[in-house]
């Protein structure tokens, strides 16, 4: 018998269990769950003690989709949100759209209305640094310079990585042109994600060094590292195949929604 309860209090701690047995695809629930608490809602469907899916609402815009697709219909009509950012599984896309239809993919590279990640993970094996450029860590003295030479759009996302996480930056000659963050790390997993170069100074190879700055410090801190790339951004997935990422086999689909009436 299937039964839909909002996770809060001590149901946390048994929820979060059962999503580390799978850390990769569920980095972004664990992650908001444990640190974002006051910004995350999350609902869950149960088979007696078995979690089947669930769906996490973050900062009233994102919201994920995890786990079987039976329930998925009961899980959206909790939500009330008519503009979404939606990550989702593959085999989820049929039912959401019955709630959201995608208008715009997440990430510009995507053709169409969806973007398709591709989850990788580093080969510590295979990793092969490759650093042409001078690189440094970034910290938060350098957020001025970040904000100057790469624009403030992303103020949130650098403040939250220069304080919590890790970032690294390329320079072309003495101007901040390349830089690759890793804001989020849970214990010894970390996510690289806001790989951004100045459309200046794209393809010199900048963000090849940045990545590898960022990554090189998180192997030797004996790190796992795992990113998402759009399957359609051929020059960042060019970047990770060459210091050594390959694919985890999971896959998630990216939209912004609006919400339609269901079918």
């Amino acid at each position: 018998m299937f039964k839909v309860t909002m996770i809060k209090g001590e149901e946390r701690r048994g929820f979060l269990r059962s999503l580390h047995r799978d850390r990769i695809l569920h980095f972004f629930t664990i992650y908001d769950l444990e640190r974002l608490t006051d910004k995350t809602k999350v609902w869950a469907v149960y088979e007696g003690e078995t979690v089947k899916s669930y769906l996490l609402e973050f900062d009233s815009r994102i919201v994920h989709i995890r786990g079987e697709d039976n329930n998925i219909e009961c899980l959206l009509e909790l939500i009330d949100l008519d503009d979404v950012i939606l990550i989702i599984e593959p085999h989820h896309l049929m039912k959401v759209k019955r709630f959201f239809r995608p208008i715009e993919p997440i990430d510009p590279s995507s053709r169409g209305s969806i973007t398709k990640f591709r989850i990788m993970k580093l080969d510590k094996t295979s990793f092969k640094p490759v650093i042409n450029h001078y690189v440094k860590r970034l910290k938060m003295d350098d957020l001025d310079e970040i904000l100057r030479s790469l624009g403030d759009e992303r103020r949130e996302l650098f403040e939250r990585a220069l304080q919590r996480g890790l970032v690294y930056g390329a320079y072309e000659g003495k101007k901040l042109a390349s830089i690759a963050m890793a804001p989020e790390i849970i214990g010894d997993l970390a996510l690289v994600r806001g790989v951004y170069t100045d459309p200046k100074f794209r393809g010199r190879g900048l963000a090849t060094s940045a990545v590898s700055a960022l990554i090189n410090e998180l192997v030797k801190a004996d790190m796992e590292v795992i990113l998402w790339v759009a399957e359609d951004n051929i020059p960042a997935r060019r970047v990770y195949w060459k210091v050594g990422f390959n694919d985890t086999g999971h896959i998630l689909l990216g939209f912004k929604g609006r919400r339609t009436s269901p079918t």
